[in-house]
């Protein structure tokens, strides 16, 4: 693998291998928790200790701002649901992988909609299935750099890339593992 290309560590390929999240611009998480009307659980575990990642639906963990940005990251039924209501005051992304099928996608909302859906996983030939709607994003003919992850899953980590495009680095998410995050509980 080429020095360049960035490299996820095994605790980044742990936390995004089977999960969704959205990627929003960095805000109060009390202004989060208000505009989705939850309650916040807890405030004292970092992101990668956080008991509550994949407990289920109607949680929601928020990591510290990474250079302006944030994930929210939960069940993918309540990060459906959460994007929708968010993204009607602010554009942002919502993402799914899942090493384990192996599939991917991601979106771009805007006003509580998505208006670029992208989809990858495994046809039945072993082969990538690629399924999209709405209009390219400028990124996307960019060639961003796929995270390398040593085991053949590079292309189900698009949305890590995205994050990237965006200044949020792996070396950034390495940080945010540590730091605090905020655990929401939606009804």
């Amino acid at each position: 693998m080429s020095e360049d290309v960035p490299v996820l560590s095994e605790p980044l390929f742990d936390v995004f291998a089977s999960g969704s999240w959205i990627f929003l611009p960095a805000g109060p998480a009390r202004g989060v928790a208000m505009e989705l009307e939850a309650e916040i659980l807890d405030e004292q575990f970092s992101w990668c200790e956080n008991p509550h990642l994949g407990e289920g639906s109607g949680l929601l963990v928020l990591t510290s701002a990474m250079n302006g940005w944030m994930l929210l990251h939960g069940a993918t039924e309540t990060v459906g649901w959460a994007a929708g209501l968010l993204s009607e005051q602010r554009d942002l992304y919502r993402a799914t992988i899942d090493v384990r099928l192996p599939a991917m996608s991601w979106s771009f909302l805007e006003r509580g909609a998505p208006t670029r859906s992208v989809s990858v996983e495994l046809g039945d030939d072993g082969g990538l299935v690629t399924r999209t709607s709405g209009h390219p994003l400028p990124f996307e003919s960019d060639g961003l750099d796929l995270p390398g992850t040593g085991a053949g899953f590079d292309a189900f980590f698009y949305p890590v890339a995205i994050l990237g495009e965006h200044g949020v680095t792996l070396r950034d998410l390495e940080v945010a593992l540590d730091r605090p995050s905020v655990t929401l509980r939606v009804s």
